[in-house]
């Protein structure tokens, strides 16, 4: 990205990319952002929507959870990968066009950023998009393996906290439910 290069003026950082870009290379993935392949034997190996997603987040110095269809992905609730990602973001809104699928970041407030954890806040976001009414026993099983194989035990009780009382009552449910099997 053309403000990767600071103090460098943006302009001139901007110019020398697309200047990279007409020679070959960088490639342009999207308005600003540039990227060199990797090199496969298939061809050229693009970064992931998350990984661009990542890296404006890191350049903006944003917090970034996925959200809705991308979290549960993410977290193995579903197996179908979301062709227009969205993330939520502590930095500005932004929808990029890469190819044929668009990357969207909305912001939200900082009290969803409040989690000390790292599953926790996604565990919440894909249980949300999922819907209390929509709670089958598989959803329920595969939140308990998730929350066995990440018990982020320092930063639970903090993190409970935050979830909607739903949610929380579901994990609770899970961890006593742990607690009594040890």
């Amino acid at each position: 990205m053309p403000d990767s290069f600071m103090p460098i003026d943006t302009r001139h950082a901007a110019n020398v990319l697309a200047e990279f870009s007409r020679m070959g290379k960088l490639t342009r993935v999207a308005f600003g952002i540039y990227v060199k392949p990797k090199e496969s034997r298939f061809g050229k190996v693009m970064p992931t929507l998350q990984e661009i997603a990542e890296a404006i987040a890191k350049r903006d110095a944003a917090q970034l959870l996925p959200h809705g269809a991308t979290a549960e992905n993410y977290l193995g609730f579903s197996t179908q990968v979301p062709m227009n990602p969205i993330y939520l973001t502590s930095g500005t809104y932004r929808k990029i066009k890469v190819g044929k699928r668009t990357l969207t970041l909305q912001h939200r407030a900082p009290g969803t950023f409040a989690y000390k954890g790292k599953i926790m806040p996604i565990l919440v976001l894909a249980l949300q998009s999922i819907g209390r009414d929509n709670l089958t026993d598989e959803v329920r099983a595969i939140a308990a393996g998730i929350v066995k194989k990440h018990p982020e035990t320092k930063t639970w009780q903090a993190d409970i906290s935050h979830a909607p009382n739903w949610i929380r009552v579901m994990i609770m449910n899970i961890k006593k439910t742990y607690n009594e099997m040890d």
